[in-house]
């Protein structure tokens, strides 16, 4: 009886608002080298977006609580930009 109540309540809104509550570590920073002065951004846990500050409370996408506490030993990933993208696509010729 009481194992159905906790899935019926873990499938609610309610207990999904409650898990951005809890802080999640920020574990990824994305280096982008190919810009001036290679800045780097940590992501957030839950949305996986960049955050332009680091030791925010709260993602300022989604609203996850952020815990920083290994900050320090988050895994580093170099973005490089995707040219295959920019060069597929077609000049456009003004005449």
């Amino acid at each position: 009886m009481r194992i159905k109540y906790l899935q019926k309540f873990q499938c609610s809104p309610f207990f999904e608002q409650l898990l951005y509550r809890r802080p999640m570590s920020v574990v990824e920073i994305h280096v982008f080298p190919r810009c001036h002065g290679a800045p780097t951004h940590p992501v957030c846990p839950r949305c996986g977006e960049t955050m332009e500050r680091e030791y925010m409370a709260f993602c300022s996408r989604c609203g996850q609580k952020l815990d920083w506490q290994y900050f320090q030993y988050a895994r580093v990933v170099y973005v490089e930009p995707n040219y295959d993208a920019i060069h597929s696509e077609t000049p456009v010729h003004p005449y």
